[in-house]
């Protein structure tokens, strides 16, 4: 390899690595922070008139698939609506059997393209109305959005690369020594060593991590990204790849849109939250019980001596 291509190779790489950014010691320690503990939950209560009584009437505004780009769709969204509603004890048994209608209007819905940090956004009316006379129950209008932040180059990146380049400079300068033609062996050493630093960073600088592809049919498995406010997170770390960090950006954004909208509907109805308890019997979570018992807020917690319940963030 001639001198202009050891540079190119060294100046592709610094490139990249500019493109790519280092994880700030800020993001570092937002890394290892665990998601705040849930204070609230939303379920009807018995003697309401919403309970089992709502099924799903219709999406509008919103693509039933993605195509080359994310975007939220029907597929992703509809199966989290259902299982929320269902979890909240506000979904029929079955379509015939439900008294009112939940109808959904996304006026606005936003995706990513490329970059590192991918933002899903939308505006939604929620409305619940009667079936039999079209009267509205109840309507909301609901702004949710959430950033997924690209990380960048992080410490196990530079180990995984300082690992790989010493241990391929190794292996050729064993080569060189007692070669017959050194020149040619030297020459392959530095070949070698040089595209394993960039082969080292690939995981980072990969040109889809920075290209926001869709979910088209709604079920590609993506995980959670890592935030500290559950579902109502404005903003957190997503993945690497830039098709699941897009999803999750997606994902993230609906469930924020539909824990706003039981948020809602709790204040609207005058349907008190239930406050969730951190397991422990000392004085002062006693003293919270009698507090929430007298003013007539539920409450619940998650452990043996308390009837355990399902949770929306």
């Amino acid at each position: 390899m001639r001198k202009p291509a050891v540079l190119s190779v060294v100046a592709s790489l610094a490139a990249a690595l500019v493109l790519s950014g280092c994880a700030s010691q800020a993001t570092q320690v937002a890394l290892q922070r665990p998601d705040r503990p849930t204070g609230q939950a939303f379920e009807v209560p018995a003697h309401h008139r919403l309970r089992g009584a709502v099924t799903i009437d219709y999406i509008s505004g919103m693509s039933e698939y993605s195509y080359v780009f994310a975007e939220a769709n029907r597929r992703q969204f509809r199966p989290m609506l259902e299982d929320a509603l269902r979890r909240s004890k506000l979904l029929a048994k079955s379509p015939v059997a439900a008294r009112y209608a939940l109808q959904i209007e996304f006026v606005d819905l936003e995706g990513s393209f490329f970059g590192t940090d991918f933002d899903s956004r939308s505006r939604a009316i929620y409305r619940i109305v009667d079936r039999r006379t079209g009267g509205v129950i109840s309507q909301q209008e609901v702004d949710a959005g959430f950033m997924a932040r690209f990380v960048g180059l992080t410490e196990e990146d530079a180990v995984a690369a300082y690992f790989l380049t010493t241990t391929t400079a190794r292996i050729g300068l064993s080569n060189y020594v007692g070669a017959d033609d050194q020149r040619a062996a030297w020459r392959g050493a530095y070949q070698a060593t040089l595209w394993a630093s960039l082969f080292g960073l690939l995981p980072v600088i990969h040109p889809l991590n920075y290209v926001a592809q869709g979910d088209t049919f709604g079920n590609y498995p993506a995980r959670r990204p890592h935030v500290l406010n559950g579902d109502l997170s404005t903003e957190g770390y997503g993945s690497r790849s830039g098709r699941e960090r897009g999803v999750q950006a997606d994902r993230q954004m609906l469930r924020q849109s539909i824990a706003k909208f039981f948020i809602g509907l709790a204040e609207e109805q005058a349907i008190p939250m239930t406050v969730i308890l951190p397991c422990g019997y000392n004085a002062e979570i006693e003293y919270i019980k009698v507090d929430l018992a007298a003013r007539g807020i539920p409450y619940a917690g998650e452990n043996c001596r308390m009837t355990p319940m399902e949770i929306i963030r």
